[in-house]
């Protein structure tokens, strides 16, 4: 189980990697983001983007994605402060292959509450052919694994 002290202030992480269909693009804009250049390729064709693209927001779900099972599914993470600096760095194309990737920014104990810390990350992908795609920081606060053993250790004092 990964607590605060896991990420140590410029680890870098792997977060996998994600091929992008064209069924994956329009099923993903049907639901949420249904701009003409996501859902039909000869609409897609006549737009700036000269073909079908990913909306950025599905990007990024498919990368937030790869950042929980990779990192997060295993933790002791408390939840989020939200996001900032989202970036669409270039469009997603099908058959592209989105490769996430962690880096932590800061980590720090939380100001208010010892039993916690937290971390900053930024998270990025890139394609297949290593160009940047997407980029975005987020701040997520973990439980620490020194607050777990002093309270063992004050539950066994009790008994």
């Amino acid at each position: 189980m990964r607590h605060f002290e896991h990420f140590p202030v410029g680890s870098t992480y792997e977060l996998g990697a994600t091929r992008l269909t064209s069924e994956d693009i329009i099923g993903y804009a049907r639901a949420y983001d249904p701009m003409p250049f996501h859902l039909d390729s000869e609409a897609a064709a006549r737009s700036p983007f000269g073909g079908l693209v990913a909306s950025g927001w599905h990007t990024g779900a498919v990368v937030m994605g790869q950042f929980v099972r990779a990192l997060l599914v295993d933790s002791v993470c408390q939840g989020s402060y939200g996001m900032d600096e989202v970036r669409f760095l270039k469009p997603v194309r099908p058959g592209d292959e989105l490769r996430g990737r962690a880096t932590v920014e800061e980590a720090a104990p939380h100001p208010r509450r010892p039993e916690t810390g937290t971390v900053g990350f930024v998270i990025e992908a890139a394609d297949q052919h290593g160009q940047p795609v997407y980029r975005m920081r987020t701040r997520l606060l973990f439980a620490r694994a020194a607050a777990k053993s002093a309270r063992r250790e004050a539950a066994g004092a009790r008994h």
